[in-house]
């Protein structure tokens, strides 16, 4: 791409932007954009050369290209004090970029001009926007060494996130309308922004395990309204801290691993309205709270109109969720498309009323909030908390008939005892007792024994 492709576009009072267009001519372009048809792209391969010292630009606009290359060091020229404030890419079909290739030259000393109302005085004042662009991947270091402030990509698609790739400072880094194909393992390592957004984002690869490593959003990282085909693995995001996470209007088609979301919280996390193929206990198990939170604050965990197709116990204490200790829990309407049974209903968690269960022999398709069950109406209705008490009931039954049967043949064991002591005392009474005698008559009753009868008793 030669110096002859810019030309200079208007834009407000005081802007001086850079625009090539990729296209074989504006009267071409112009006579398709009043035809309504797409605008016709040069299918000659670009190389965009390296911008010289020179270049004084507001905004830098790259339009309609087929095949684009950025190589490394391509604005490494350019001074710090003259970057620009944007750089757009706009309908690209096959954008490549090489590492380093937004490297910007360090500020000589003195040189750099820091302005104090800037709340980010770190940051460079560049925002790098890619619309409708095709990327294969986004390599390693790609925005290492660049003086950006913000990263935008809307309406693209990415192929793979590359480890290192986004391991720098950013204010905002946001992918709206984008396709992707995989966060490779250190994606995300020690990036640290502001703001990590994702809205209508479609990704068709798993998520690897420590692909967000070591990840610091000091304000909040936001998922909405995207679709995740694969799985996500344990550790995808790790070692990370935020102030808020957010899930919203989200779709997982695959599991979510145990502990997938390992991170520090300081002020809330909030699950509202997604829909989950496979979920375990442990899926809170590795949120913690973050270091900054003050010591008697309670971060809070909001789950609202949550739907789960299976869910599975991992551990023997029947417990719903594992939540983190010191976290306020919050819960509502919360949805498993699982045939309510006692033995699945049997968890501990206090707000069983806002827990449902399909609910047996339902006529509404799955969808409807009218097939389920609430676990407290469910188990009052078939009687699953009566079948333990019916246990318990037998149990004591059985120890109260015991004792009363012991306390029976003991107390007829006592009674034989006492009857059997009454007959020996009457016994004992009836004994002829002898008549008292005085001696002379004691003389002769022992004569009569020895020597036979007297004389007298004839």
């Amino acid at each position: 791409m030669s110096g002859n492709d810019w030309e200079p576009f208007h834009g407000r009072i005081g802007d001086r932007v850079l625009r090539c267009d990729c296209q074989d001519s504006i009267r071409v372009r112009r006579s398709d954009e009043y035809a309504e048809h797409q605008p016709k792209l040069r299918n000659t391969a670009y190389v965009l050369s390296a911008f010289p010292a020179t270049t004084a630009a507001t905004d830098i606009l790259i339009v309609n290209c087929e095949q684009l290359l950025v190589p490394a060091g391509t604005f490494r020229s350019i001074r710090a004090g003259f970057l620009p404030r944007t750089i757009r890419f706009v309908n690209i079909e096959q954008l490549t970029l090489e590492s380093f290739a937004f490297e910007s030259g360090s500020p000589l000393r003195g040189q750099q001009v820091v302005n104090p109302r800037d709340p980010h005085p770190i940051l460079g004042p560049t925002t790098l926007s890619f619309e409708r662009c095709q990327l294969d991947e986004l390599p390693a270091n790609v925005f290492h060494g660049a003086a950006i402030r913000s990263v935008l990509f809307s309406a693209s698609s990415i192929g793979a996130v590359r480890s290192l790739a986004i391991s720098t400072r950013f204010q905002q880094f946001l992918l709206s309308d984008t396709a992707i194909g995989q966060f490779a393992r250190h994606a995300f390592k020690r990036a640290q922004m502001e703001q990590l957004h994702l809205h209508n984002v479609t990704m068709t690869g798993a998520w690897a395990s420590q692909a967000w490593q070591g990840l610091i959003v000091s304000n909040s990282i936001q998922i909405r309204d995207c679709r995740f085909l694969q799985t996500i693995h344990p550790a995808a995001i790790t070692e990370s801290s935020t102030d808020e996470l957010l899930l919203q209007k989200n779709v997982f088609n695959e599991a979510i691993a145990d502990e997938a979301f390992q991170l520090e919280i300081k002020i809330r996390i909030r699950l509202i309205d997604n829909s989950f193929s496979q979920v375990s206990s442990n899926l809170f198990r590795g949120i913690r709270i973050s270091n900054e939170t003050a010591w008697n604050a309670q971060p809070d965990i909001l789950l609202e109109r949550n739907f789960i197709d299976t869910f599975t116990v991992t551990s023997d204490t029947n417990r719903f969720l594992m939540f983190p200790r010191n976290f306020s829990v919050s819960l509502q309407a919360f949805r498993i498309a699982q045939l309510a049974t006692c033995e699945c209903t049997n968890i501990t968690f206090p707000a069983w009323q806002e827990i449902f269960f399909l609910q047996p022999f339902a006529t509404t398709s799955r969808e409807d909030p009218e097939s389920y069950i609430s676990v407290e109406q469910f188990r009052a209705q078939e009687g699953c908390d009566t079948e333990e008490n019916t246990l318990l009931i037998i149990i004591l039954a059985t120890l109260l008939g015991v004792t009363v049967l012991g306390s029976v043949i003991g107390g007829l064991l006592c009674w034989r005892h006492y009857r059997k002591k009454q007959r020996m005392l009457v016994l004992e009474q009836k004994v002829v007792q002898p008549v008292p005698r005085t001696y002379r008559e004691t003389q002769i009753l022992l004569k009569l024994e020895t020597v036979g009868m007297l004389k007298t008793d004839f």
